[in-house]
Order: structure tokens, then sequence, then C-alpha cells
């Protein structure tokens, strides 16, 4: 699916691994092809060119920039092959495989000395550090990333980080395609390496061997072309997607010492550090992606520009769902049933997952057109996606859920096998050898795998394969252990833990395993009991038998002492369960009193803790300092009925934020005590905010001490207090 916006604006839905499969350039890439060679060659070479003699060719120095002309075209046409319509393995007619529609994203731009200072602070244990106001992120539009570095002849390093599912590989994907259509005018060359790819390389390269043997060889004149190309370093685009992939150890370099150069053969780790300090490619810029997990210290040092990709706002979601449904007569319906569930909603927001939403409501409208009853956690939607992925293709034939599991079941446990394989090796890219052939067959007829080109420097690539997306490889591993016969109670306890959002610091020992644990939480839930029976061939009691051995682990997590990421992770989990009873339990055991410091919470994160603090009838605590929390996550937080005892601290918060605060204070009727303290608030938004407080009858106290209140403010906004009658302290 395609939706042409602006480029600044623009994104491509899901992060998938490689390149695009064999074949020939559909119209599309042709087109691709042939404007993209035209307008993507610069002014100067071109004019050059045209006014040169045939004498001149005998000049090294024309011969450099007519051979650096014929390799910028064979990029062009590259990427266009590539990236200019991505196909999954198999399935190139396939409706149903993973989306390509381009879409509004939310990109936040924070000032990189803050990465520095997050490193140094891994842990929340202490009080947050005070934030200057020019820290406060403000929101970025793609094209804005490149222009927002200033020009010097010192390598630009920009580093985009985002959660799982927000689409930063195909991000880099689409930014290669623009550059090849010529609308990234300032970058004569643009090279892109994703670190699952790079994790095949078992030899050191040097940088000629690293740009020319793993992306693009030059057809003639390497040589000529290389100078050039470090000539010209100050307009070459390279970007590495993907750094939290990387298997092996992202040491600092040993340039400092002297010993390496351009010719000199390094390891990936030791590439990276020397295109990063600016010792191999002076002035270049570099864009590195991740997940918001590791960096090296290096990288801290270097990095010019930090962003974060947040996925979709409410609105975004609508567009996103107004574009997938925009041949179907029920397409309104499908906006308002997403946008009367808040909990699908705030799913949404993750870019991935909604087009999962989507293909599971497009299902079952078709199907049903009304009382349509959609899946209510990440881990159910998979399992309804793979069943629908099954009947499109069986058509009429698919029969019922079991008849398909039946038919399916030896290739849905060798996909599973090969899924948990991988994950425990370290193992994102499987060859041909890798899986056996009907597990092949499968995985590709119904788009859970894509095929691509790997090249390792050989003198031929070799086809690869992965999963679409990682969370589908971290879903079918957790299946495995939960279907799987030979896996016991202690083995499935130690493959439960909970990932924190601080392990920043460089890891001997990298773990892909981002979204494994909230998946095994997802199916130890009564709702996936059946489907669970059906593929492990097991009796119900043998199913629940694993699934209470999942909840006992959440139940003793809940008991230990947790951060306030961790708390997150644990609410996901729980919120995954769909048990009451075990998140009333959970609740219990962290005392209904949450406190997160120096991170940001997302609106999905905020429906998780809601469901937790809404299963009991305690009376609960929230504190929030130095995290930022967008409009959203204060919506959700408008649901919470136990909530007594309400904190903000940030210099984040100030006018926009009291604003919509107090929006949603009105519906917090058990509220008691409220702090908004440490912000950049003035007398107006405060004003809004105790205006909003007049509905909450049982509050006690209120603290809005450090904000920009001037003294002849003070008065205004006491008389306002004042009216309240069970107000007893006001600081």
């Amino acid at each position: 699916m395609e939706c042409d916006l602006p480029l600044e604006m623009e994104i491509l839905l899901m992060s998938s691994a490689g390149e695009a499969p064999f074949g020939n350039l559909t119209q599309k890439q042709e087109a691709c092809t042939d404007t993209s060679a035209q307008s993507s060659v610069p002014k100067g070479l071109t004019s050059r060119r045209r006014s040169s003699s045939p004498v001149s060719h005998k000049d090294a120095k024309q011969q450099r920039l007519d051979s650096a002309e014929k390799y910028r075209r064979l990029l062009v046409d590259s990427i266009c092959r590539r990236y200019g319509s991505r196909r999954t393995a198999g399935a190139a007619a396939q409706e149903q495989t993973f989306s390509q529609a381009f879409v509004n994203l939310v990109l936040r731009q924070s000032k990189a000395s803050r990465l520095k200072e997050r490193a140094d602070k891994p842990r929340e244990d202490g009080a947050p550090a005070p934030e200057p106001e020019e820290c406060v992120d403000t929101a970025v539009r793609v094209s804005d990333l490149f222009g927002s570095v200033v020009r010097s002849n010192a390598t630009k390093v920009i580093f985009l980080f985002g959660k799982p599912g927000t689409g930063k590989t195909m991000l880099m994907h689409r930014i290669c395609q623009k550059w090849a259509e010529g609308v990234l005018h300032q970058f004569l060359f643009t090279f892109l390496f994703e670190f699952r790819q790079l994790n095949l390389l078992r030899r050191k390269l040097t940088l000629k061997e690293l740009l020319f043997g793993l992306f693009l060889q030059p057809e003639e004149s390497p040589d000529a072309v290389f100078q050039h190309l470090l000539d010209n370093a100050q307009r070459i685009l390279i970007i590495f997607d993907g750094l939290d992939e990387f298997a092996g150890n992202m040491h600092e370099s040993s340039a400092s010492k002297g010993r390496l150069n351009r010719s000199s053969s390094m390891s990936i780790s030791e590439l990276f550090a020397e295109l990063c300090h600016g010792n191999l490619l002076p002035g270049c810029t570099v864009l590195v992606t991740s997940r918001p997990k590791r960096l090296p210290d290096f990288l801290l040092n270097a990095v010019d520009l930090l962003a974060e990709v947040w996925g979709f706002d409410h609105e975004k979601v609508e567009e996103y769902v107004s574009h997938y449904f925009r041949h179907h007569s029920f397409r309104e319906q499908a906006i308002a049933h997403l946008k009367n569930n808040t909990k699908l909603l705030s799913m949404c927001q993750i870019p991935a997952l909604c087009y999962v939403v989507c293909i599971c409501l497009e299902y079952l409208l078709l199907k049903h057109r009304t009382n349509v009853e959609l899946p209510q956690t990440m881990t159910q939607f998979y399992i309804k996606m793979l069943l629908i992925f099954i009947n499109k293709q069986q058509g009429e034939h698919a029969g019922d859920e079991e008849t398909q599991l039946n038919s399916n079941k030896k290739a849905i446990w060798g996909l599973c096998d090969l899924a948990l394989k991988g994950l425990e090796a370290k193992k994102l890219v499987f060859y041909v050898g890798d899986i056996p052939e009907h597990v092949k067959e499968f995985a590709s007829l119904h788009g859970l795998l894509t095929v691509f080109e790997v090249k390792t420097n050989s003198a031929r690539p070799e086809t690869g394969y992965a999963f679409v997306h990682l969370s589908l490889q971290e879903f079918f591993a957790a299946l495995c252990l939960m279907i799987s016969k030979s896996v016991d109670k202690s083995h499935l306890k130690r493959k439960l833990s909970l990932k924190s959002k601080w392990t920043l610091r460089n890891e001997a020992k990298t773990e892909f395993m981002e979204s494994f644990h909230i998946f095994l939480s997802g199916l130890s839930s009564k709702e996936c009991r059946t489907f669970l029976m059906l593929l492990a061939e097991q009796s119900e009691a043998w199913v629940q038998d694993k699934q209470d051995t999942i909840l006992q682990s959440l139940r003793k997590l809940a008991a230990s002492q947790l951060t306030g990421p961790k708390v997150i992770e644990l609410c996901h989990c729980t919120f995954e369960t769909q048990g009451l009873e075990e998140a009333q339990h959970i609740g219990s055991l962290l005392n209904f009193k949450y406190e997160f410091k120096n991170f940001r919470l997302t609106p999905l994160d905020m429906s998780a803790l809601v469901f937790v603090i809404n299963s009991g009838q305690d009376a609960t605590r929230l504190d929030f300092a130095g995290c930022p929390i967008d409009t959203d996550c204060l919506e959700m937080l408008a649901s919470c009925k136990n909530v007594e005892h309400l904190s903000f601290r940030s210099r984040r918060f100030g006018d926009d934020f009291a604003a919509a605060l107090s929006k949603i204070l009105g519906e917090m009727g058990s509220l008691k005590k409220l702090e908004l303290t440490g912000g950049t608030i003035t007398a107006a938004g405060l004003t809004d905010v105790v205006q909003a407080l007049s509905h909450c009858p049982q509050l006690e106290e209120i603290n809005l001490q450090d904000n920009r209140i001037q003294n002849p403010d003070v008065k205004t906004v006491m008389e306002l207090l004042s009216r309240m009658e069970k107000l007893k302290k006001i600081e």
C-alpha cells in the first residue's frame, strides 16, 4: 500500500531485514530508476562531462569524475531495485504481508548531551537530575535530521532511536529511496548497512571492502571511485541500521593509538567506531538507528544529534486506518471502532501493532460486519493474524481453527523451532540450509519471512531469510516454549525476566528478546489455552500447568525490588495475561505505589499501568519525576479511578501540560493530594488546573512549589483554592 505524503512526514511502516528479492523491476521501480538517475546526478559533474572534449578523458582527474558518476548512477539503480518496492519471500502478490504504507510519524529531537547524562546514571535510584529548560524535546521532521547538523569538516553523527515496531529500518530504506530520487541533494553517495547482516561476517575488512564488497562494487576503476569518495567525504551519507542487533562486542577503536588507517583491515566494530570518530571519512554524515537500549561509550561522545521515533499519535492512527480501509465501505466503521476503544487506540500508536490490528479488524468486518470482537492483547492479535493469514490463503477450504492448525501444525512447529534457536544463537538472518523446505514454503507463502541477498564479501551473494519483523520471531520463539514437550517448568522460569530501559552500557552479551517476555505472559492467558492445546496436541491440564508456571514467575517478580521501567514491563506482562486476580495480586505486591523517574512512558505503557491499577480497589499513588508525558498519556490516566496521590515534577511541564492535565483532573474523583512542582507553569496554567480541581471534592493537599508564579498572581490562585471545602494544606 502506498500513500503520497510529503517526504518530511513519511515513514515506511514495518521494519524488516535485508534487500528486495531477486527478479525483474516493476514499472514503479523502472520509473524510479529512470527519473532518479537523471535528477540525482550533481550539476557540477554533469556540466563538466558535457563541456569536456575527447582529449580530457586522458586526464586522470576527469576519468575519476566519470567513474564516480557511473558509480553514482549504479548506486541509484541498485537502491531503486532494493527499496523501491518491497516484497516478502514468495509472496509478491500477497495483500496480507506486512504493510508498506507511508504514514505520518512523530519524531522528537533531544539534546545529545542528555544521552551521556543518561548513561552516567543508568538507574533511577536517586532523585532526578535538574533539567535545564532547553532540554525539552522538540518535534522535528525527517528532512530536518540532516539540516539540523551544522556543516563543517568534522564528521556528523546522527543517532535515531525508537521502540520496536516504530519503523526505523524501513525509514532508512525510505531515506535511501528519496536520495535516489534526488531529494537529498546534499549527498553525492549514500550507503546503508544493517547490523543483522554485518553479524554474518567472520573476517576483517578495509573501508574500501566495506563500501564496495558489502554494498555495491563499481563496474570500473574502483580505485578511482574510492579516491573520489575520500575527496568528497563531506557529501557522503553512511547509514548503520539496528545497532541493538549487533551480536559482536562494540568496543572502543584502537585508532587513537595510531595503529589503524584507511587501508587497515578492521573488525566491523572498529570500522564503525573509526567512521564515527571521523578517522576514515572526515566530514561524512553517519546515521545510526537502534532500539533505546545499549550504546558504546565512544558513540555517546560522538553524537551530534539525537532524535527518537515516537510512533503514531491519535491523529496519525486515524490517518493510517483511513488509508488502510480506503477501498472498503466500512472505513468509517473501522475508524470509529478503534476511536471508541482506548486500549486498542494506545496499541495502535505502535505502527507495527497498528497494522496487525487493521488486518484483524478488516477480516472480522468482512465476515461479520456487526458485533465485531477484537483480541485484547498483543499476543492474541499475533495469534489471530497467523490464523487469518492461513485462512486467506486456503480460502473456502480453510475450515475451522482446529482444521487450520492441524493442516499446518508441522510447519508451525518448525517455524517456532527456527525462531527460538535463532534468538538463542543471536541469529536473525538464516540461510537456505537453516530452514526445512516445508517450513520455508509455509512461511514464504503466508508472508512471514522475507528473502534477500546476503553479501559477505564473497564472489557470489547468498540467499538469506529473516522474519519480517523481530517481534514476529519473538512471538514464535515464545510459542515454542509453550508447546514444546522438552521444555519443563524450571526451563520456562529461567526464560521469563523483565527488560530494563536503562541498559545503555556496553555488554558482552546481547539479547534480542525485547518482547519475548510479553508474549510468554500473553500465552499464559485463558484465552490462549485452546490454541495451545490444539497446537501442542496436549491436554488442558498440561497446558494450564505451563501457564501457571508463568503466572507464578510474574508474582515472584512483583515481590522483588523493581525500578520504574521494570514496573512498567511487569504491568505489560500482567495486561497480557488479562487476569484480574493476577493484576490485583501484583498490585498489592507493589504496595499500590508507582514511582517513575527520568524515562518516557508511552500511551501503551500507560494503558498497561491503568489496567493493573483499576483491577483493584486500593488507593494508589502515582509519582512522575522527569518523565516526558504527552497528551495521549494523560488521557489514559483519566480512566484511573483509585488514584489518591498524583505527582508531577519536571521542567518540561509548562502551561500546555497544565492545560492538558486540567482536562482529566475532574474525572479523578478519588484524588486527595496533587503535586505539580519543579515546572515552568505560570499563573495562566495554574488557573486552569485550580479550576479543574474544583471537581475533585476529596482534595486535601496541593503542592505547586518551584513554578513560575509571580507574587501578584499568588493571591488570585489562593482565592480559587479557598473555595475547596476539604483542602487542608497548600504549598
